[in-house]
């Protein structure tokens, strides 16, 4: 009987120790296992940071525009617009600078849709200068700081830049960056912008732009016109 129990005790101590012997396995794997994904994660984390560097160095340049035609109701702007192929003459510039020199092209969407009838929208852009009102616009799709360069294009209002664009200098601080104003207007030309948006960004390079009739958008010599001051740009 003692010899039949001590082998019984044995075979428990064998198995004791083979399930001892198993758990530690298991921990040491589970712990390897979850160092491992750790590390994926991480490497995949860092991967996505240099994909969204690469993404922001290849792209240098940036378009702004703005006009009443930026607007939240699609049919608005598809059924009243200054231009025959459904676009407005700021947008219509802002393309063919794209077309020149590539980079990000953006618009800016006032929060509040304007009158498109010229009368009705002077009146609304006069009612906004004299309340020295700053209307709110939707947040932008991309970071203006992050860009080398930035085209900057609006039409001109009540003989001066359109309020939506000093909502817009408030917000950014532009230092350091390289900004090209482009504008349409009905006999102002620039109406002293250019020197309005260095006053409100002294720290940026603002570059004299260029003032296309909007009675011109659309032609051929305007567009030629746009073509060449692009190429004599000093940009980098």
């Amino acid at each position: 009987m003692k010899r039949i129990l001590s082998i019984i005790l044995a075979v428990l101590l064998i198995a004791s120790l083979a399930a001892c012997g198993n758990g530690q396995k298991t921990e040491t794997t589970a712990k390897s296992d979850a160092t491992t994904s750790k590390a994926d994660d991480t490497a995949t984390q860092a991967e996505a940071a240099q994909q969204g560097a690469k993404t922001s160095a290849d792209n240098d340049i940036l378009i702004l525009y703005f006009s009443a035609d930026n607007t939240k109701d699609v049919d608005a702007v598809s059924t009243a617009t200054p231009m025959p192929n459904g676009e407005s003459s700021v947008k219509w510039i802002a393309d063919i600078i794209h077309d020149e020199v590539g980079g990000d092209i953006a618009p800016i969407i006032p929060s509040k849709d304007y009158p498109l009838e010229y009368n009705a929208l002077a009146d609304a852009a006069k009612a906004e200068v004299d309340n020295n009102e700053r209307p709110a616009y939707e947040p932008l799709s991309v970071d203006p700081t992050q860009y080398k360069t930035v085209f900057i294009g609006y039409p001109i209002w009540w003989y001066t830049l359109p309020m939506v664009l000093e909502t817009f200098f408030d917000t950014y601080d532009l230092s350091g960056v390289t900004i090209v104003p482009f504008n349409t207007h009905a006999g102002s030309r620039d109406g002293n912008t250019y020197n309005m948006i260095r006053e409100r960004e002294p720290n940026a390079n603002v570059i004299d732009g260029i003032a296309i009739a909007g009675s011109d958008a659309g032609s051929d010599s305007a567009k030629t016109q746009v073509v060449e001051w692009v190429k004599k740009l000093p940009l980098e």
